[in-house]
């Protein structure tokens, strides 16, 4: 497929204030907000742009739950068909799925009460609960206790939203993705999009959606601009219309314990969060607005009134707050001031300049050649057998053996490096777990001999942090990462050096 760009202009011709922008940024980094990437447009046009290297413009970058709007635009065009009606009810389309006997109030879930969250659930499921199961996800559903009649109460629920895709492929024969991508993503010139699948050949709808961070905008611009897209209308202003507008006023988030959405009544008060209202699939925002929302930080954010969208994916924690309070305080404003032309050369070489902070420490250590060579671990949870650790002029290469086979990432003792990887982390990952993916890698040591690496996860909010001690000649293996649903640490892996007997056959 072929990527066109959006347009680019200053920000001072589109009547934003660069000191504005500058100032969210420098007050985003001030705060240790995790940003991998940051898109502003208004009125046609990009006007800020800022990737956080080792993140890039031409990466793709996991989308979690923002996945849910793109999944309202699959729907959308089906109703435009009369192919659908939000009144349609959830199991007619699943019949020899469906237990026996039909629940009174399974029987009337509707498509509508589906997009609005309101679906007579009382615990909402997230993606991590069925990511990796390989029974049928939809007769999973239908299984669920629906204890409340559909219609009148918020659950956040990843299912929900997969019972949408599977409704999309019962209706039209095709994926959500090969539907959206010959109607909406081919004619605006998107880039390359991947999307997940579930068992059954069904996209899995709540989440899995990757795309670069200009395709995320440009899928705000759409909404933006009411669906139409260079003269063509691909979406009904109807749908756009109706899709993003509040039809739930009474939100709430319940607890959330790494796979279920706790109800009101589970949750205690630490654990509930109010939001300003839920359309189909998108999130009403402060100042007129509405926007997709991932997990770990990735959103595209439309302000009508403002004629802005802005578009960011970052690796933060479950409920963190201030980005949004810091767009409030800064880029709002940054819409109505006055503009300073001169300031503009000043932000283009601020934003061409951001990255992850480095890995403190030394690039070589006189412990080196203790900790090269292949450890037998202790038995241990996450089934490790063994690790080895290879040193080059400038790399050190970690291996690790379990289940899934041998893994090696790569990371530089100087610069960090780049590389593809097999290596397990679902554990950490919110339960993704890619065949292959890239990863940017450092390794430094300590004075006191221990040797830390960062493995940045650069298509997806993750980064590990792996600390390698060697005490008595016991090598130790801790692993954290920045951001998860679960536990943030492994437990610690323990292992000695391979003996001559056992290297022998």
């Amino acid at each position: 497929m072929t990527s066109l760009p959006l347009r680019r202009a200053l920000p001072s011709q589109q009547r934003v204030s660069a000191r504005g922008v500058s100032d969210f940024i420098d007050a985003v980094n001030a705060a240790g907000l995790e940003l991998h990437s940051f898109m502003m447009y208004r009125d046609g046009a990009v006007v800020a742009e800022t990737f956080w290297s080792p993140y890039r413009a031409d990466r793709l970058h996991v989308q979690h739950s923002a996945t849910k709007s793109w999944l309202s635009m699959a729907i959308g065009l089906l109703v435009d068909d009369g192919a659908l009606s939000l009144d349609d009810k959830v199991v007619g389309f699943f019949a020899s799925d469906c237990p026996e006997p039909i629940s009174e109030h399974l029987a009337a879930m509707t498509v509508r009460d589906l997009l609005t969250m309101r679906t007579g659930h009382r615990q909402g499921i997230s993606g991590g609960a069925w990511r990796g199961r390989s029974e049928s996800w939809v007769k999973l559903f239908l299984k669920e206790p629906v204890e409340d009649a559909p219609g009148h109460r918020f659950i956040y629920s990843s299912a929900s939203s997969f019972m949408l895709s599977a409704i999309v492929t019962e209706v039209s024969g095709q994926t959500a993705f090969e539907l959206c991508n010959a109607r909406i993503f081919e004619p605006m010139g998107m880039g390359h999009i991947q999307w997940d699948l579930a068992p059954g050949g069904y996209n899995t709808g709540g989440n899995g959606l990757s795309c670069s961070t200009e395709d995320l905008l440009k899928f705000g611009v759409l909404h933006l601009q009411q669906g139409s897209w260079e003269g063509q209308q691909l979406l009904s202003k109807e749908w756009v219309a109706e899709a993003t507008r509040g039809h739930v006023d009474d939100v709430w988030m319940g607890a959330f314990d790494g796979k279920r959405y706790l109800g009101r009544d589970e949750s205690d008060d630490a654990g509930i969060s109010r939001r300003e209202g839920y359309g189909y699939q998108w999130w009403m925002t402060l100042h007129g607005g509405y926007y997709a929302s991932g997990v770990f930080g990735q959103q595209c954010i439309v302000l009508p009134q403002h004629s802005v969208v802005i578009a960011f994916t970052a690796g933060l924690p479950l409920g963190e707050r201030r980005l949004h309070s810091l767009l409030w305080e800064h880029l709002l404003p940054a819409l109505d001031g006055p503009v300073d032309r001169e300031a503009d050369t000043g932000l283009a070489m601020q934003l061409a300049h951001q990255q992850r902070p480095p890995l403190a420490g030394a690039s070589n250590s006189s412990r080196q050649a203790e900790f090269s060579g292949t450890f037998v671990m202790d038995a241990n949870e996450d089934q490790v057998s063994h690790v080895r650790l290879v040193f080059g002029a400038d790399y050190c290469d970690f291996y690790l053996t379990d289940p899934r086979g041998i893994h090696c990432i790569r990371a530089g003792l100087t610069d960090a490096i780049e590389s593809l990887t097999s290596m397990t982390g679902h554990y950490l990952h919110h339960q993704y777990q890619p065949e292959i993916t890239p990863v940017v890698a450092q390794a430094r040591w300590a004075e006191d001999g221990v040797l830390t690496m960062t493995w940045q996860f650069v298509e997806t909010a993750f980064c590990d942090r792996v600390t390698c001690r060697l005490e008595r000649g016991a090598l130790s293996v801790n692993r954290s990462v920045n951001v998860n649903a679960g536990p943030l640490q492994r437990p610690t892996l323990t292992g000695h050096p391979r003996t001559a007997l056992q290297e022998s056959p």
